[in-house]
């Protein structure tokens, strides 16, 4: 693998860090943090750059909630200038990793996605007579920084990002393991961080069905006799190099002919289904809009878009029956 040096340039230029503030800002909240940053934006954009530069930058501290949907977890969210500052990075690095990650992971990535992956996955088993399906235990948690940081050298070879992103990896710095959730660097670090274990299934197990998302993976293999050693020589690498375990009540063997659960749906070679609690979270979705709406929290054309999207995610699948039952009489709701 060829390693990549002059790189720390890129990421800390005016141009990328514009950049970075400007991905930063979609999809957040705006509160006074924000507001402060953009008032002064050009000094705050400069000032950053020349700490990063001269090595006196300093990730803030994360602030942290809880959320259930649907298991519980714990989000972290970074100052707002440590958000450019992973952008940054990620801005720069993206396409250098985009070129070395397998085109079987959809996790996290631009043209890829969950239903890439579904529709993929449908794919394989029509070609397939078993598969394989695991997951990691407390895939975020378990992630070894050491190790990840030594993942990365063996592709970048820049010194002064290597230390930055290590500033970042280590915030906060009292455990061996764990990235936070929430972060955009944290979720280009695990998706790096199952790269290897992606090339060793394609190249060194021949595996040619294989597909990821995140910590949830799959594998076809031709034969059932093939079946104990792949998961055995699967399990052993992603103890011994990547310090992870399987969930044992998350290993699933079976034909195609049984379905796939997989991202939230059940797959058949011949059609695709929603599985019942994710029906449900989307129907939560609908009813909390629809009580922004009778509160006047948010306008008409919001509440049409809104729940528009979420029965257009619906109708990907096999739930017309379903969407015109739980629909009733959301009349400005397509069915079709």
């Amino acid at each position: 693998m060829r390693r990549l040096g002059d790189l720390f340039d890129g990421v800390v230029s005016y141009s990328n860090l514009y950049r970075a503030y400007r991905k930063a800002l979609v999809g957040a909240r705006r509160n006074e943090e924000q507001a402060r940053f953009y008032y002064n934006l050009e000094w705050e954009l400069v000032s950053l750059g020349r700490e990063l530069v001269y090595g006196k930058y300093i990730p803030g501290a994360y602030r942290y909630f809880m959320i259930h949907d649907p298991k519980e977890r714990e989000i972290a969210i970074a100052p707002f200038r440590d958000r450019v500052v992973h952008h940054a990075i990620v801005n720069v690095l993206e396409p250098i990793y985009e070129r070395r990650f397998i085109y079987d992971s959809y996790a996290t990535r631009k043209g890829k996605g969950t239903l890439a992956a579904i529709m993929r996955t449908q794919s394989f088993l029509r070609e397939s007579r078993y598969y394989i399906k695991l997951d990691i235990s407390k895939y975020f948690a378990s992630i070894d920084r050491n190790t990840l940081l030594e993942i990365l050298e063996r592709k970048l070879k820049d010194t002064r990002l290597l230390e930055l992103i290590a500033r970042i990896v280590w915030n906060p710095p009292d455990e061996d393991r764990g990235l936070p959730i929430g972060n955009m660097t944290s979720q280009f670090f695990a998706n790096v961080y199952m790269d290897p274990f992606d090339h060793f299934v394609k190249e060194t197990l021949k595996q040619r069905h294989y597909i990821r998302y995140m910590d949830d993976f799959v594998v076809f293999p031709d034969d059932r006799e093939s079946i104990p050693g792949l998961l055995a020589q699967m399990k052993a690498y992603l103890n011994d190099e990547l310090g992870l375990k399987v969930k044992e009540n998350g290993v699933v063997i079976n034909t195609p002919m049984h379905g796939l659960g997989f991202l939230g749906v059940r797959i058949f070679p011949s059609t695709i289904r929603i599985h019942r609690k994710n029906l449900t979270r989307c129907m939560r979705k609908i009813r909390l809009r629809e009580r922004e709406y009778s509160k006047g929290q948010i306008d008409e054309e919001r509440l049409v878009r809104s729940v528009g999207s979420i029965v257009a995610h619906m109708a990907q699948f096999n739930t017309l029956t379903l969407r015109r039952k739980v629909m009733g009489s959301r009349s400005m709701v397509p069915t079709g």
